[in-house]
Protein backbone atom coordinates (compact mmCIF):
# COMPACT_ATOMS: atom_id res chain seq x y z
CA UNK A 1 0.00 0.00 0.00
CA UNK A 2 3.07 2.22 0.45
CA UNK A 3 4.02 1.87 -2.30
CA UNK A 4 0.59 2.74 -3.92
CA UNK A 5 0.60 6.06 -2.94
CA UNK A 6 4.13 6.94 -4.03
CA UNK A 7 6.27 6.49 -0.55
CA UNK A 8 9.77 5.93 -2.17
CA UNK A 9 11.54 2.75 -0.73
CA UNK A 10 8.66 1.51 0.91
CA UNK A 11 10.20 -1.59 2.88
CA UNK A 12 12.49 0.58 4.36
CA UNK A 13 10.02 3.57 5.64
CA UNK A 14 7.66 1.07 7.34
CA UNK A 15 10.21 0.62 10.09
CA UNK A 16 10.86 4.05 10.43
CA UNK A 17 8.95 6.18 13.05
CA UNK A 18 6.97 9.41 12.07
CA UNK A 19 9.15 11.58 13.37
CA UNK A 20 11.91 10.52 10.81
CA UNK A 21 9.14 11.17 7.80
CA UNK A 22 8.23 14.06 6.30
CA UNK A 23 4.84 15.95 5.85
CA UNK A 24 3.78 14.60 2.96
CA UNK A 25 5.09 11.29 3.52
CA UNK A 26 3.17 11.26 7.09
CA UNK A 27 0.00 12.28 4.83
CA UNK A 28 1.07 9.80 2.06
CA UNK A 29 1.12 7.31 5.18
CA UNK A 30 -2.01 8.05 6.52
CA UNK A 31 -4.23 7.59 3.20
CA UNK A 32 -2.75 4.29 3.22
CA UNK A 33 -3.70 3.20 6.37
CA UNK A 34 -7.53 4.58 5.19
CA UNK A 35 -7.77 3.07 2.32
CA UNK A 36 -5.98 -0.32 3.62
CA UNK A 37 -9.62 -1.59 4.31
CA UNK A 38 -10.85 -0.58 1.03
CA UNK A 39 -13.34 1.70 1.84
CA UNK A 40 -16.33 3.22 -0.04
CA UNK A 41 -16.17 6.57 1.18
CA UNK A 42 -12.58 8.45 2.28
CA UNK A 43 -13.25 11.19 4.68
CA UNK A 44 -9.91 13.65 4.24
CA UNK A 45 -10.29 16.90 6.93
CA UNK A 46 -7.94 18.88 5.86
CA UNK A 47 -5.47 16.60 4.04
CA UNK A 48 -2.82 19.50 2.64
CA UNK A 49 -2.47 21.86 5.72
CA UNK A 50 0.82 22.85 6.46
CA UNK A 51 2.30 21.43 3.21
CA UNK A 52 4.59 23.52 1.03
CA UNK A 53 2.46 23.42 -3.16
CA UNK A 54 4.22 21.10 -4.37
CA UNK A 55 3.80 18.72 -1.67
CA UNK A 56 0.06 19.69 -1.45
CA UNK A 57 -0.40 18.97 -5.41
CA UNK A 58 1.33 15.49 -5.07
CA UNK A 59 -0.98 14.28 -2.47
CA UNK A 60 -3.65 15.61 -4.29
CA UNK A 61 -2.61 13.65 -7.51
CA UNK A 62 -2.53 10.22 -5.33
CA UNK A 63 -5.50 10.95 -4.09
CA UNK A 64 -7.09 11.47 -7.42
CA UNK A 65 -5.30 8.68 -8.75
CA UNK A 66 -6.40 6.21 -5.41
CA UNK A 67 -10.10 7.38 -6.46
CA UNK A 68 -10.04 5.61 -9.66
CA UNK A 69 -8.41 2.86 -8.80
CA UNK A 70 -9.93 2.08 -5.87
CA UNK A 71 -13.49 3.42 -6.73
CA UNK A 72 -13.72 5.49 -3.53
CA UNK A 73 -15.36 8.14 -3.17
CA UNK A 74 -13.59 11.08 -1.25
CA UNK A 75 -15.51 13.45 1.13
CA UNK A 76 -13.04 16.48 1.63
CA UNK A 77 -13.17 18.89 4.59
CA UNK A 78 -11.01 21.79 3.42
CA UNK A 79 -11.11 25.74 4.11
CA UNK A 80 -9.06 25.43 0.74
CA UNK A 81 -10.94 27.30 -2.54
CA UNK A 82 -8.03 25.91 -4.65
CA UNK A 83 -8.35 22.39 -3.53
CA UNK A 84 -12.17 22.25 -3.62
CA UNK A 85 -11.97 23.62 -7.19
CA UNK A 86 -8.85 21.26 -7.55
CA UNK A 87 -10.83 17.89 -5.97
CA UNK A 88 -14.85 18.61 -6.07
CA UNK A 89 -17.39 17.35 -8.35
CA UNK A 90 -20.28 18.92 -5.63
CA UNK A 91 -19.91 21.77 -2.64
CA UNK A 92 -21.80 21.89 0.29
CA UNK A 93 -20.38 25.47 1.61
CA UNK A 94 -20.75 25.31 5.71
CA UNK A 95 -21.20 28.83 7.88
CA UNK A 96 -21.33 28.70 11.65
CA UNK A 97 -21.93 25.57 11.33
CA UNK A 98 -24.92 25.19 9.25
CA UNK A 99 -25.03 24.47 5.25
CA UNK A 100 -25.97 27.30 3.34
CA UNK A 101 -25.05 26.38 -0.22
CA UNK A 102 -25.07 23.26 -2.18
CA UNK A 103 -24.34 22.80 -5.70
CA UNK A 104 -22.53 21.90 -7.94
CA UNK A 105 -18.37 23.00 -8.17
CA UNK A 106 -18.57 24.78 -11.87
CA UNK A 107 -22.17 26.26 -11.10
CA UNK A 108 -20.56 27.63 -7.52
CA UNK A 109 -17.26 29.14 -9.16
CA UNK A 110 -19.31 30.83 -12.13
CA UNK A 111 -22.07 32.02 -9.81
CA UNK A 112 -22.11 31.52 -6.09
CA UNK A 113 -25.74 32.05 -4.45
CA UNK A 114 -25.55 32.54 -0.78
CA UNK A 115 -23.75 35.72 0.28
CA UNK A 116 -21.29 34.25 2.29
CA UNK A 117 -19.63 32.36 -0.47
CA UNK A 118 -19.98 34.77 -2.91
CA UNK A 119 -17.74 36.80 -0.10
CA UNK A 120 -15.03 33.60 -0.15
CA UNK A 121 -14.83 34.00 -3.75
CA UNK A 122 -14.30 37.67 -3.58
CA UNK A 123 -11.81 37.03 -1.56
CA UNK A 124 -9.47 35.31 -3.34
CA UNK A 125 -6.70 37.02 -5.17
CA UNK A 126 -7.05 37.40 -8.86
CA UNK A 127 -3.78 37.49 -11.17
CA UNK A 128 -5.58 39.83 -13.34
CA UNK A 129 -6.72 42.08 -11.22
CA UNK A 130 -3.95 43.24 -8.75
CA UNK A 131 -5.63 45.04 -5.60
CA UNK A 132 -3.63 46.95 -2.42
CA UNK A 133 -6.08 45.21 -0.26
CA UNK A 134 -7.54 41.86 -0.71
CA UNK A 135 -11.38 41.50 0.02
CA UNK A 136 -12.99 40.83 2.97
CA UNK A 137 -16.25 39.86 4.74
CA UNK A 138 -16.94 42.68 7.73
CA UNK A 139 -17.78 41.37 10.77
CA UNK A 140 -16.55 38.10 12.86
CA UNK A 141 -18.16 34.48 13.41
CA UNK A 142 -20.75 34.67 15.74
CA UNK A 143 -20.08 32.37 18.74
CA UNK A 144 -21.23 28.79 18.55
CA UNK A 145 -23.15 30.00 22.28
CA UNK A 146 -24.49 33.16 21.21
CA UNK A 147 -25.73 32.56 17.41
CA UNK A 148 -27.89 35.00 16.14
CA UNK A 149 -31.98 35.12 15.67
CA UNK A 150 -32.73 34.32 11.93
CA UNK A 151 -30.18 33.78 9.38
CA UNK A 152 -26.64 33.23 11.36
CA UNK A 153 -24.95 35.38 8.72
CA UNK A 154 -27.48 38.29 8.70
CA UNK A 155 -25.29 40.29 10.85
CA UNK A 156 -22.05 40.06 8.21
CA UNK A 157 -24.67 40.19 5.16
CA UNK A 158 -24.77 43.18 2.96
CA UNK A 159 -28.25 42.07 1.45
CA UNK A 160 -29.57 41.23 5.16
CA UNK A 161 -33.12 42.62 5.61
CA UNK A 162 -35.62 42.67 8.59
CA UNK A 163 -36.51 38.85 7.65
CA UNK A 164 -33.17 37.86 7.76
CA UNK A 165 -32.65 38.86 11.08
CA UNK A 166 -35.99 37.44 12.43
CA UNK A 167 -36.46 33.81 10.81
CA UNK A 168 -33.93 31.28 9.83
CA UNK A 169 -34.05 30.48 5.83
CA UNK A 170 -35.20 26.88 4.95
CA UNK A 171 -32.27 25.10 2.06
CA UNK A 172 -34.05 26.39 -0.79
CA UNK A 173 -34.00 24.82 -4.42
CA UNK A 174 -32.74 27.38 -6.91
CA UNK A 175 -31.75 25.99 -10.47
CA UNK A 176 -30.62 22.48 -9.12
CA UNK A 177 -28.60 23.50 -6.81
CA UNK A 178 -29.62 24.37 -3.00
CA UNK A 179 -29.18 27.80 -0.76
CA UNK A 180 -29.95 28.99 2.74
CA UNK A 181 -31.13 32.71 1.85
CA UNK A 182 -34.26 35.03 1.69
CA UNK A 183 -33.01 36.53 -1.21
CA UNK A 184 -34.24 33.88 -3.46
CA UNK A 185 -37.77 33.52 -1.99
CA UNK A 186 -40.58 36.02 -2.55
CA UNK A 187 -39.93 37.35 1.08
CA UNK A 188 -37.06 39.46 -0.50
CA UNK A 189 -38.38 39.90 -3.98
CA UNK A 190 -36.81 36.86 -5.40
CA UNK A 191 -33.22 37.28 -6.57
CA UNK A 192 -31.96 35.49 -10.53
CA UNK A 193 -29.18 32.85 -9.76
Amino acid sequence: MLKLVGIPAPEKRVDQYPHELSGGMRQRVMIAMALSCNPELLIADEPTTALDVTVQAQILEVMKELKEKFSTSIMMITHDLGVVAEMADSVIVMYAGTVVEYSDVKSLYKKPLHPYTEGLMNSLPKIDDPKDELTTIPGTVPSLYEMPKGCRFAPRCPYAQDVCRQETPELYEVDHRKVRCFLYTDKMGGREA
